[in-house]
Order: C-alpha cells, then sequence, then structure tokens
C-alpha cells in the first residue's frame, strides 16, 4: 500500500480570531490510526505586550468533555519563540496504546491585549487498513491547510 492512501488530513479547529477568555477544541478519532501530526499554526501578535494562548492535548475513550485527560503537559505559546512572525507548533503522537479520541484546546487568557489567531489541523496516519478499492483511493478536500 502507498502510504500516502493511509493518510488523512483534517481541520481540527477552524481559522479563526480569539480575544479574551475563549477557548477552542476539536476532536480527532485514531479508531485504526497508528500516529497523527497534529499543527497549530498562529499568526504573529500586532502587540508585543499580547498574552500567548494555552495549548492542551488530552485524550479519552469517547467524547465526553469531562472524560478527556492530558496527554501532554499544557504549556503555553509563550514557551515558544516570541511571535513576532506566523509559526507553527508541531505535536507528533504515536496513538498505539492510546485512547480512541484526541482533543486539542487552545484557550486565551483573561486579558490577550491582542486577537490571537489560530487554526489547528491534524494529519492521521499509518491506518491499519487501506483503501477498498481505487473509487476509495480518492478523497478531495478542498481549502487551504
Amino acid at each position: 500500500m502507498i502510504e500516502a492512501q493511509a493518510a488523512k488530513h483534517q481541520v481540527v479547529i477552524a481559522s479563526q480570531a480569539m480575544t479574551n477568555s475563549v477557548t477552542a477544541t476539536g476532536n480527532i478519532d485514531c479508531k485504526g490510526v497508528g500516529y497523527v501530526e497534529i499543527e497549530v499554526a498562529l499568526k504573529s501578535a500586532i502587540n508585543t505586550n499580547a498574552v500567548s494562548p494555552t495549548i492542551s492535548l488530552l485524550e479519552s475513550d469517547d467524547t465526553v468533555v469531562s472524560n478527556f485527560a492530558t496527554v501532554v503537559a499544557t504549556q503555553t505559546i509563550a514557551s515558544w519563540p516570541a511571535a513576532t512572525s506566523p509559526m507553527v507548533g508541531l505535536f507528533q503522537v504515536d496513538t498505539r496504546g492510546r485512547k480512541r479520541y484526541l482533543r486539542m484546546s487552545v484557550s486565551t487568557a483573561t486579558a490577550t491585549n491582542d486577537d490571537i489567531n489560530v487554526s489547528v489541523t491534524a494529519r492521521t496516519s499509518r491506518k491499519a487498513q487501506g483503501p477498498a478499492s481505487t473509487s476509495d483511493q480518492t478523497d478531495v478536500s478542498l481549502g487551504v491547510i
């Protein structure tokens, strides 16, 4: 099987501007998937005193919000390089032995001093099953990633 045929891209959190005290979340279903790359893209801050959002990666066996537990220690983008230009953070997760669902959560501070522009995409790969037929090999997704 060609590996590219066993990978799928998805938008986890659509590109959006976030202000004070906002949380955006999105789930990734990892059933039959061995590996996930999650890309968090941030636009550069307009103000030099902008407060970075908090990014969390969580997991659960179902999609009930209260059942999700932290996978990667919650971090703020402040620990990343200064947001003077657009940046991308990459989470690489081996999903074998993990729970079925991953959840990305992006939360802004009480006072951000700026709009936080964020988008989150995921690429699932190492699927247990490949396309069943040649017609299943084509997955057309429109949009800019």
